[in-house]
């Protein structure tokens, strides 16, 4: 009897035990579907995915061809015969533009290269170009000249009026690299785009060793992607509540969305240094990040990776990215010797193709295209990089830098953001 009794105990324990845990299962897989359930649509006025040709993956490489502008030798002549008439008239950077520079064969491709950037999937290189066959002061000209024809307006890149911003690491400096600012290193740089540029223009005056390569990832694949697998991330996004850093005294910051949709198009503006308190903020007077807003950061370094390409360059190429439509990284790299990692970089915009600037990211694109910048009178093009570095107290932004006044009379240099 004794026996019996324990047995239908054991029969029963083992009988209660599958059915908790099918309970549990139960409950899991409930609460599962009330949290896949109340995962949100994407954000308010933005659509449910984006189609088009700036809608790609890196993942999808073989298929994925940039717009590539090769010169060839009739090019190259006209280039330089349009060079050597402008030279004549002894004008400065600032009137290098295609008045000035006409290349009647080879405007219809570069108007074909400017409606790619715009249009199509955002990416245009040029090549043919040999750094080589020309000066310093030409292959500027050179790269100002063709540059006119994808954007007719120039952004200015700090409070100092500098046009053109060198991103290297020169072996003449002796300030520790740790002082430096990202674009004066050989450190990786994340995924990032230059606020308040349109269209980032790279010249490659010189490769790295090894490593260093450029790449690109498309927002609307990324934004894709995170509609099907984080929509969450989406919202976070588009709220305007990141606060921008913004340096000026009476408002160190601005509260705007990284993320926005209009007329059609889905635009980013973030640079992961330039939001959240600066290490030399006054104290409280920048937010911290929210637990979310960290979570989100670091979900589109990941998403960006995950659909990057990798941008093959060599010495002389001249890139044209949308800066709004694409974030860009950097990857480390190694120096030899004899050479070092050197491009010029150039803000650009198309009065005629241009997108049109949501108010809420007005902030820093006033500081290179609107009334801000142009209360900068005096605008200069450096050919060549600092020859001693200037150590600055206050450098900001992997990609941006801080529009403001202040600056020059505190004794601080505004740092340009990286490449």
């Amino acid at each position: 009897m004794t026996t019996h009794i324990l047995s239908l105990a054991s029969e029963s324990l083992t009988d209660l035990q599958l059915r908790l845990r099918h309970e549990e299962h139960g409950r899991a897989a409930e609460f599962l579907s009330r949290r896949q359930s109340s995962i949100p649509q994407p954000p308010p006025g933005f659509p449910d995915s984006i189609d088009g040709p700036m809608t790609w993956s890196g993942r999808d490489s073989d298929e994925l061809k940039v717009h590539r502008l090769d010169l060839g030798g009739s090019g190259v002549a006209e280039a330089g015969q349009s060079l050597q008439d402008f030279c004549t008239f002894e004008l400065d950077g600032d009137e290098v533009n295609r008045e000035r520079f006409p290349l009647p064969n080879l405007q219809s491709r570069l108007d074909q290269c400017a409606f790619e950037v715009h249009r199509g999937r955002g990416i245009c290189i040029i090549r043919g170009l040999n750094p080589k066959w020309f000066s310093i002061e030409d292959n500027i000209i050179l790269f100002l000249a063709l540059a006119s024809y994808v954007g007719d307006q120039r952004g200015v890149q700090n409070s100092k009026g500098d046009m053109l911003s060198h991103v290297t690491e020169s072996k003449s400096w002796t300030v520790p690299k740790d002082r430096r600012h990202g674009i004066h290193t050989n450190d990786s740089l994340p995924f990032h785009n230059d606020m308040g540029c349109e269209i980032l223009s790279i010249q490659v005056r010189d490769r790295a060793e090894a490593g260093g390569y450029t790449c690109v990832a498309s927002m609307a694949a990324i934004y894709n992607d995170l509609v099907q697998s984080n929509p969450r991330v989406l919202h976070t996004l588009a709220r305007h509540n990141w606060p921008i850093q913004s340096s000026k005294k009476d408002a160190p910051f601005a509260l705007c969305p990284l993320l926005e949709f209009q007329a059609d198009k889905l635009l980013i503006s973030m640079d992961p240094a330039r939001i959240g308190p600066h290490p030399l903020a006054r104290n409280g007077s920048i937010p911290s990040l929210t637990s979310d807003q960290q979570e989100a950061l670091e979900v589109l370094q990941k998403m960006a990776r995950k659909h990057q390409l990798r941008l093959e360059t060599q010495p002389g190429d001249i890139l044209f990215i949308n800066n709004l439509g694409l974030l860009h990284a950097r990857e480390s790299y190694q120096d030899s010797l004899s050479s070092s990692r050197h491009l010029v970089r150039l803000w650009l915009r198309n009065t005629h193709l241009g997108w049109s600037i949501p108010h809420s990211m007005k902030m820093p694109w006033d500081a290179a295209f609107g009334e801000k910048a142009r209360g900068i009178i005096n605008r200069n093009y450096p050919i060549m990089p600092m020859p001693e570095y200037m150590e600055c107290k206050y450098s900001n932004g992997t990609a941006a830098f801080v529009p403001d006044d202040d600056l020059d009379s505190m004794g601080d240099e505004v740092i340009p953001n990286s490449t």
